[in-house]
């Protein structure tokens, strides 16, 4: 029997705490709603030996429930107290709770399900039988998966949801006859009952709730032995083709990945099985479940013009993705504020196991341009954080997740283990999986053993790097005597408690033509540097090893200089000076246009294909974000000229896409918008240019915000194009977003407030892109109001990353002072707002402020 909820108040919040016979004692965060840590330290403290045994019932129909039976056997590790649960659905879900085969009642409550100590002993069987709230359940017509990261498997069933109470988990799903299924555990036997089978996978090895998972559905199977090891790969590509131009790959970057990190861990592979699946409009580029790994289908079935970057995009999401099997499933970090912990190795040893896999490509730059811009991205602005942040409660760990931990962590890993010696770092890996497998462990666990192995203490350095936010912005001053360099300074100005950064950097000379390079050591706020060997610099360039991280500013000359003859550098060189000149225009230390010229100047002879990506990347966003209306049409046609020429005469194959698909985006002369049309309708072909069926979808979005009297044909006859019933019913749906009619977007975006038509995420940040596109900008301003007031329902109901994508979607398409002042009002109405969700605002509204501030100076520079 299960007693109804309380109707809240203080009072009786206060009657539930204390209801708690072997904890009335206790903190009376126990019951907060989400996962307090208080709650979690509780728990882990009390109990251990968790075991979940879990019955799904899958009907074929979306509309229909999904029924659920839960076996938990655990034990009491110290005193027996009350037992609280997590689950954050409707109480009306759960059916009827048992101890020990006995029928009790229990208490819900604030996302918590609360069984007496009367009931239990020192070891325990509670049995649930419920109904699975699906807000994580991601239900499509014929296929569904979970995604439980970081709290989300309390909103599908009762549980302890925190990393540090692993568990090992026995999964039986019944599902129609015609679907297939997979988890973490092997299939160990199949029932069929008519137009129903029952599939019963095998017990996990302990992991954590979070990694928890499986997908059921209509999936086609495909089956191969990798280095004798038997892989499988669910998907749902209707496009054979394309399958088998793929799959050799995907499954051999895989076995590589296994490979290497067994070698460099010297643990094999740590859990039975290794299957993955890839999803439609799947919300991440990848998820680790252990033995059923996550994919978004797209990011995997490469089109035959794929770039060079999306070729190792792949590789390194693979690679990403299998290092976590070790970093983050093997040993997970205790409690979420170490996230980044998992995330910075699964990105750090991606690089590594896929430099060999390319070994024509610069694997420094491919590391520099991979990682430093998207750091900066976040680094830069108001809202940035420090890598290992704070967490009080598990509903606000997606709020962790972002650039900084994915992009600025390898960056400073990278730092770390060439301060310390590869080998020394290597065996320091080693060591901490080995003494912690299937268990948890901290970065300050990490921290201790490293510095115990390399013999330094490396606190001061992790305070530094890993405990305080920002990027560094570095100057020199210069000292000459008898025609030479006497002393550099380097000053490293800091923010707050953190005065400076320490970094190794090789500083670049240049005197009559001839280069020279001090190896410098940044230690202190100002660092000073004697010398007597170097000639007094024509120009200088602090961070001319490229590796340094932080904005460093250039002398009037130097900059010049570097500018006019970035060509003739390196390509790592090249690519730090690039990511450098662009700080300075968001600086308002070198003028858009200008960096434009330079731009335009080296595309036709950049031959390097990272920095191609890079450049074109950056030109669309000089030209949408920071150029005014009237400047695009002054550079529009030469652009335009510019990429359409190098689409059409470039050589190298992977470039050629990287052309187009920058030209399709910023053409808006009707002369080029003429000849997309052309292209798009099969009237124009260029020679040497594969177009991709994605390709003809951007286009035509593109050519229904530019072609806006034929919008309405030029979707519907692409819809028609499409085979695929995935990408048909997206295109279906995003359709409403391009609509010619504002009335109708307005109504798409109003729609958008209820938490079921934002169910696919994909779906709706591509949609939201749209209806905020730069040309629309004047029409969606009033979306920006409404659209930040949904943020804190978005946080609750979204997936980890969907309030930064809904707000760089919201926002990105905008440069006007209208649109700031949307933002000013809101944080000035909400001068109470949630922390987490205010840095996320400071972040993604960053290039808004500058761009009015850019505009403003460029206006006062004219005028005067």
């Amino acid at each position: 029997m299960i007693m109804r909820p309380y109707q809240f108040s203080w009072l009786p919040l206060l009657a539930i705490v204390l209801f708690f016979s072997g904890c009335a004692n206790q903190d009376s965060r126990l019951l907060d709603r989400g996962i307090s840590k208080e709650l979690a330290v509780f728990r882990k403290k009390n109990i251990d030996n968790v075991n979940y045994d879990l019955t799904f019932d899958i009907p074929a129909t979306k509309n229909k429930a999904i029924t659920g039976n839960l076996i938990l056997q655990f034990k009491f590790k110290e005193g027996i107290t009350d037992l609280i649960l997590d689950f954050n659905a409707a109480e009306k879900l759960i059916h009827q709770i048992k101890v020990q085969g006995k029928v009790v009642e229990a208490k819900i409550a604030n996302e918590h399900i609360v069984i007496p100590s009367k009931y239990l002993s020192e070891s325990n069987k509670v049995e649930i039988s419920f109904t699975a709230g699906e807000l994580s359940l991601n239900r499509n017509d014929d296929y569904l998966f979970t995604l439980f990261v970081p709290e989300r498997a309390s909103t599908c069933f009762p549980l302890f949801d925190q990393p540090d109470l692993k568990a090992e988990y026995k999964l039986a799903l019944r599902i129609p006859k015609n679907w297939n299924a997979v988890a973490n555990g092997a299939e160990l036997k199949v029932l069929e009952d008519g137009e129903l089978k029952t599939i019963e996978f095998e017990k996990t090895l302990p992991i954590s709730s979070y990694l928890f998972a499986f997908a059921a559905g209509e999936f086609d199977i495909i089956t191969k032995m990798v280095n004798g090891r038997e892989m499988r790969m669910f998907h749902r590509e209707s496009d054979s083709t394309k399958v088998l131009e793929n799959v050799e790959a995907i499954f051999q970057q895989h076995g590589e990945a296994i490979d290497w990190l067994e070698n460099y861990t010297g643990i094999p592979y740590p859990f039975p099985k290794f299957d993955f699946v890839l999803i439609p409009s799947f919300q991440y580029g990848g998820m680790e479940h252990p033995g059923a790994v996550f994919y978004k289908a797209a990011s995997l079935f490469l089109n035959k013009s794929s770039t060079l970057n999306e070729k190792m995009g792949r590789a390194n999401l693979i690679a990403h993705e299998t290092a976590h099997m070790w970093f983050g499933d093997l040993v997970t970090m205790p409690w979420f504020d170490d996230v980044w912990l998992k995330e910075v190795f699964a990105n750090f040893m991606a690089a590594k196991i896929v430099n060999p896999q390319f070994p024509d490509v610069n694997h420094d730059l491919q590391f520099l341009m991979t990682h430093y811009p998207a750091a900066y991205d976040v680094d830069r602005t108001e809202g940035t954080h420090p890598i290992a942040q704070k967490l009080d409660n598990l509903k606000n760990a997606g709020s962790l997740y972002g650039n900084i931990i994915y992009k600025k962590a390898p960056i400073v890993m990278r730092m770390l283990e060439n301060k310390i010696g590869d080998s020394t770092f290597q065996k320091g890996i080693r060591r901490y999986l080995s003494e912690n497998e299937y268990g948890n462990a901290s970065w300050d666990d990490l921290i201790e053993i490293l510095s115990n192995e390399s013999q330094q203490n490396l606190k001061k350095w992790d305070n530094k790097w890993v405990k305080n936010a920002r990027m560094p912005l570095t100057m020199n001053r210069l000292r000459f005597g008898n025609s030479k360099l006497k002393k550099i300074m380097l000053i490293n100005y800091g923010h707050g408690n953190n005065k400076f950064w320490p970094q190794p950097l090789t500083i670049g000379f240049i005197h009559n033509d001839t280069l020279q390079l001090l190896h410098a050591e940044i230690d202190s706020p100002s660092t000073s540097i004697k010398t007597d060997a170097i000639l007094n610099p024509d120009y200088v360039f602090t961070n001319y090893g490229g590796m340094g991280y932080g904005y460093f500013t250039m002398g009037p000359n130097s900059k010049e200089y570097f500018l006019n003859n970035i060509q003739q550098q390196s390509s790592l060189l090249r690519g730090c000076l690039w990511i450098n000149y662009y700080e300075m225009v968001l600086r308002q230390q070198l003028r858009p246009e200008k960096l434009m010229e330079a731009i335009l100047k080296s595309l036709p002879v950049e031959n390097e294909p990272i920095i191609v990506d890079y450049l074109n990347r950056r030109l669309e966003i000089l030209y949408w974000k920071l150029f005014t209306p009237t400047q695009r049409e002054v550079y529009a046609s030469k652009i335009e000229a510019i990429l359409l020429n190098m689409a059409i005469n470039t050589t190298a194959t992977e470039l050629k896409s990287s052309y187009f698909q920058t030209f399709y985006n910023v053409a808006i002369t009707q002369h080029s918008v003429d000849m997309i049309k052309n292209i798009w309708s099969d009237k124009l072909e260029l020679d040497g240019l594969e177009i991709s069926e994605n390709d003809y979808i951007r286009m035509a979005y593109e050519l229904a915000i530019k072609e806006k009297d034929s919008a309405s044909i030029i979707l519907n006859q692409q819809l028609q194009r499409i085979k695929n019933k995935d990408r048909k019913a997206r295109m279906n749906w995003v359709m409403q977003a391009l609509d010619p009619d504002l009335q109708k977007r307005d109504a798409f975006f109003a729609s958008l407030k209820k938490e079921e038509n934002r169910e696919t995420e994909e779906w709706v940040l591509e949609a939201m892109h749209y209806l905020n596109h730069p040309m629309r900008q004047h029409d969606s301003e009033k979306y920006i109001g409404p659209g930040l007031e949904l943020l804190e329902e978005i946080k609750t109901t979204g997936d980890i990353f969907f309030p930064q994508r809904w707000l760089s979607a919201l926002l990105d398409g905008h440069q006007t002072e209208t649109a700031a002042d949307g933002v000013r009002q809101f944080l000035y109405k909400h001068n109470k707002y949630p922390p987490d969700l205010k840095n996320k605002i400071l972040q993604s509204s960053d290039m808004l402020f500058r761009a009015i501030q850019i505009q403003s100076e460029m206006d006062t520079t004219s005028t005067n």
